[in-house]
């Protein structure tokens, strides 16, 4: 009897296993996140302090951000939002709202499209039904630095425009659009959320991070509220 015959039925599932476990793992390892380049610079906010939050609505976290006045960053018909909440997830799953087996495997298993959500909301956001949220000031160039990684979450025009919202519902004053990266399990929404803070110095970076309950470890400077 071969080796592989005497490995049996089970040496077949850890193969599965291992593979839907390996390849995640190598994918966050040897590929690098895409990154889009802005044709032109964001202008430096005006000086002043700002609010950054982080808010956790169970599994998903998302980031919550003060938008200087007269900025248009928001999504269409609320453009010019006090505060906009950007968050990125698995397109079929987060933004479809597929909750299908086959597409949570995917979601989960395999690289998958992305979308960016972009609300606006009022000053002060309320964030109701959070879990919890954390929050902390900032200054006009750690500002600038954090909306510069937002905004390269999303793919651009050859002028540098954003592109077109999905035609999927978020709500009036939400929308989400098309967004760089493949979602998996090694790369979710709140090793996203970590990562765009820490490009601006707010956090440590996301490594191992799987849950919205380890993000607060990472956070730098920030308050529960």
């Amino acid at each position: 009897m071969s080796a592989g015959v005497r490995f049996g039925g089970g040496g077949i599932e850890l193969l599965i296993l291992l593979a839907l476990v390996g390849w995640p793992l190598l994918h966050a390892a040897v590929q690098s996140e895409p990154r889009a380049r802005l044709a032109a610079p964001l202008p430096l906010p005006p000086p002043g302090s700002y609010a950054v939050l982080v808010a956790d609505w169970g599994l998903h976290s998302a980031i919550v951000v003060e938008q200087p006045p007269g900025w248009r960053l928001g999504p269409p018909g609320a453009e010019a939002a006090p505060f906009l909440e950007i968050a990125w997830g698995d397109r079929r799953y987060y933004a479809a709202g597929d909750r299908r087996p086959q597409a949570v495997a995917a979601a989960l298993f395999l690289p998958t499209e992305a979308a960016l959500f972009l609300a606006g909301h009022p000053d002060p956001p309320l964030l109701k039904g959070a879990v919890r949220v954390h929050e902390r000031r900032v200054d006009a160039p750690t500002l600038h630095a954090l909306l510069t990684s937002l905004e390269r979450s999303l793919p651009r025009s050859p002028a540098g425009g954003r592109p077109d919202p999905l035609p999927l519902p978020a709500g009036r004053t939400a929308r989400f659009l098309p967004a760089h990266g493949a979602y998996l399990w090694t790369r979710n929404c709140n090793w996203w959320t970590l990562q765009r803070l820490s490009d601006a110095g707010l956090a440590a970076p996301p490594l191992g991070v799987l849950f919205s309950r380890q993000v607060p470890a990472h956070l730098q400077g920030f308050q529960q509220r």
